[in-house]
């Protein structure tokens, strides 16, 4: 069966995704827009499916009211859109291998791509965290914004990162109740975000606005606090905590047990760079941009040519960032192909350019001050779990460490970490970070682990399906031994 192709393809419909997708189709071009989930729009643009009932998130900020304007445009042009579908590959003549539906897989062939397939959760194991009731902040979110129901009538929400406020605002905006939020960083060091406000001024309104929601609905703020167990028989029932100092070390007698049977948490962010790594894209390590991310020029074109990469996967810094790369990508791609002339691309370029260093510049201080101190992890006790698919723990990756396995894909192969389901998307960051702590190496000198196709697991009815189908279209069929 011969490929579809397209002018351009991006994978991804996040907010660098769907701005993209506009700006090409105002040129003819014909765009293909991929993503995994049943709508287009990302994390923070999630809302329910209009047979379930009513989106009752908030959508008072400017950025979500941006971000429902483009996926509405995307409705009125003639935008190719594939939703439930996942990319399982990418091959030599920038072939696309795709699972639509968990019913087929084909392959699409378009002359230039555009990678903007975000970032996901990130993780600090904690003794119990595999406990029923523990839950990431992230699936909180989505089980509000894409049912339209609860987790729990109550929760307690931990970790470090700006998502904690907005995760507790929409649930205490959806009726829930809120324990507490406890924030694993200072307040102190959050003062020094008024050194950004003059470019970052929305950023720092919405945090405002979630903040004094909280406050308002008598939801308890606790920074430097962290959480140090989830107990329970079957179920989650307690939860232990205690402050921290700035290393991460928990200060003796500041001990305190919350009751709760739901606990949600999340550590930040790290980026979907699997993909591009498969493409052959380079990639670079800074600590300022969230760690490992894609390489681009200021066009945003990565190393290999005609391959384009925009969003969270160049740098964790939030949706602005995202909407300005998402802006900035279009116009390079429209010059590439010849849309635009010099003077059409200059001055837009120069403007989004400058936007874009003021983004960087927020996210450099962000992922500086919600990084996970080395200390906090070799605190990690030997018993907790590190890989929840393999049930790998840190007693077992320790004990590799001490064998002279330093690397995350050397303990991968020696201990099994990430050979399970998620294939490394829970276990592979925390792994990182474990191996960072342990071997006082510099994230640069931490080799990535190894990615090959599918790079997500793929059901066997939907490669018979596409093998049936290739069949009936070439008339050939595969050897079958026995």
């Amino acid at each position: 069966m011969k490929p579809k192709r397209y002018d351009v393809a991006i994978v991804g419909s996040g907010f660098s995704g769907i701005v993209a997708a506009n700006r090409l189709a105002n040129h003819n071009l014909n765009v293909v827009l991929l993503d995994e989930n049943i709508h287009i729009g990302g994390q923070i643009l999630r809302t329910i499916p209009e047979r379930l009932g009513t989106y009752t998130v908030s959508e008072s900020d400017k950025v979500r009211k941006t971000g429902f304007r483009f996926i509405d445009n995307i409705k009125q042009k003639k935008i190719t859109v594939m939703n439930q579908t996942v990319v399982l590959a990418i091959y030599p003549e920038k072939e696309l291998l795709v699972e639509k539906d968990e019913k087929s897989v084909f392959t699409i062939r378009p002359e230039i791509i555009l990678f903007a397939t975000g970032a996901r959760e990130r993780f600090l194991p904690f003794k119990g965290w595999t406990l029923p009731g523990v839950i990431s902040t992230g699936a909180v979110q989505i089980l509000m914004k894409s049912s339209g129901i609860l987790f729990s009538k109550k929760i307690l929400i931990g970790g470090s990162g700006l998502f904690l406020f907005a995760v507790a605002h929409d649930f205490v905006k959806n009726g829930g109740s809120v324990v507490a939020v406890l924030e694993q960083t200072s307040m102190i060091g959050k003062l020094a975000y008024l050194t950004q406000v003059s470019h970052q001024f929305s950023k720092l309104t919405e945090g405002a606005r979630y903040i004094s929601r909280l406050l308002f609905s008598g939801v308890p703020i606790r920074h430097r606090t962290k959480i140090i167990e989830a107990r329970g028989d079957r179920y989650l029932r307690e939860v232990l905590t205690a402050k921290v100092d700035q290393k991460g070390a928990v200060r003796e007698g500041s001990e305190r047990i919350y009751q709760t049977s739901a606990l949600a948490i999340g550590y930040g962010f790290t980026p979907n760079i699997e993909l591009p790594q498969l493409a052959g894209c380079e990639l670079e390590y800074e600590e300022g941009k969230g760690g490992w991310v894609v390489k681009v020029t200021d066009v945003l074109e990565t190393s290999v040519q005609n391959i384009y990469a925009a969003g969270e996967i160049t740098g964790i810094a939030g949706a602005l960032k995202s909407l300005n790369e998402g802006a900035l990508v279009a116009l390079s791609i429209l010059k590439k192909l010849g849309k635009l002339d010099e003077r059409e691309f200059l001055p837009q370029f120069q403007r989004l350019t400058t936007q874009r260093r003021h983004h960087l510049n927020f996210g450099n201080y962000f992922n500086a001050l919600y990084k996970i101190p080395d200390e906090a992890i070799s605190l990690i006790p030997d018993e907790t779990v590190i890989c929840r698919c393999e049930d790998v723990t840190m007693g077992d990756i320790k004990n590799a460490l001490s064998n002279g396995f330093h690397t995350p894909g050397a303990i991968k192969r020696a201990t099994r970490t990430g050979m399970g389901r998620c294939q490394g998307r829970i276990c592979g960051s925390v792994l990182y970070d474990i191996v960072a702590a342990y071997t006082k190496k510099p994230g640069s000198k931490i080799p990535l682990l190894s990615v090959r196709p599918p790079v997500k697991p793929v059901s066997l009815g939907s490669l018979v399906a596409g093998h049936e189908e290739c069949e009936a279209n070439t008339g050939s069929t595969l050897h079958r031994g026995g």
